[in-house]
């Protein structure tokens, strides 16, 4: 398996609920919509996506840190399907840091599903300062509640992925839109995950494999105006794709079978 495993979710009953009583684990509902199911009724990676970003929010609202560490960049999502489950599903979902340091954190997220959805996630979350563009520390509340209980041992950032596409990789072609735009003019993150979507359909094999690994690491911000390259390479059951602009790589995504797949 490329990468790290996933931190464990907390399972001592005790810990567990006081962890639940003081918000350093959220749970939510989100229900599948139909835009976030394929054709072939697979919950789809962006819809995985947007399902992350908005608990993440819901998180920060429950703890009354959304205006304290209000603007966050994303480094890495692991999306884990252990089960596809029957589309549309009705999930529940938790969420818990796995690893702090003093300006990111992993949030872990496991997705249940009411009719068989399993997904294990973990974002690599940095606290960001929009006026100097750098990683500002966390505060000592968010630390001490949200990541009081984390794994313990400083969190480094390391990549996981090869940001340099084989001269061998395939073109898929791929269109940014005016909608794909957050906020700041940059592109949002489930719409990497629609790209790496592109990249599955030419391989569809994989799409209903599980258990089954996808990861995407951002390498530097796209913008309406950058018009990237989708490329691809596949080499047995690992799938590899990079978005990229020029000579710069944007984003580095993977997609692999994991132990245990058919």
């Amino acid at each position: 398996m490329i990468g790290e495993t996933l931190s464990p979710r907390p399972s001592d009953l005790d810990l567990r609920s006081r962890l639940l009583a003081e918000g350093a684990i959220f749970t939510s509902e989100w229900p599948v919509r139909g835009d976030d199911i394929s054709h072939d009724r697979r919950l789809k990676l962006d819809g995985v996506a947007r399902c992350l970003q908005d608990v993440g929010q819901d998180h920060l609202e429950h703890i009354g840190h959304s205006m304290i560490h209000p603007h966050w960049v994303l480094r890495r999502t692991v999306i884990e399907v252990h089960a596809v489950g029957e589309q549309p599903d009705r999930l529940t979902v938790e969420r818990w840091a796995g690893r702090t340091g003093s300006r990111w954190f992993t949030a872990r997220v496991d997705i249940d599903g009411r009719y068989g959805t399993r997904i294990a996630t973990e974002g690599f979350w940095i606290n960001f300062n929009v006026d100097t563009l750098t990683p500002s520390a966390l505060s000592e509340g968010f630390l001490q509640r949200v990541g009081g209980e984390a794994i313990p041992g400083r969190l480094r950032w390391k990549k996981w992925l090869d940001p340099v596409p084989p001269a061998t990789s395939e073109a898929v072609p791929f269109l940014l839109r005016v909608c794909d735009l957050d906020l700041n003019e940059h592109v949002n993150n489930a719409v990497y995950w629609a790209a790496l979507e592109e990249v599955l359909a030419t391989q569809s094999d994989l799409a209903h494999r599980a258990p089954l690994r996808a990861v995407i690491e951002h390498d530097s911000p796209l913008q309406l105006a950058d018009a990237p390259r989708l490329l691809a390479h596949r080499d047995g059951d690992v799938l590899s794709a990079w978005l990229t602009v020029g000579d710069r790589t944007a984003a580095t995504m993977l997609v692999q079978t994991l132990p245990g797949s058919p």
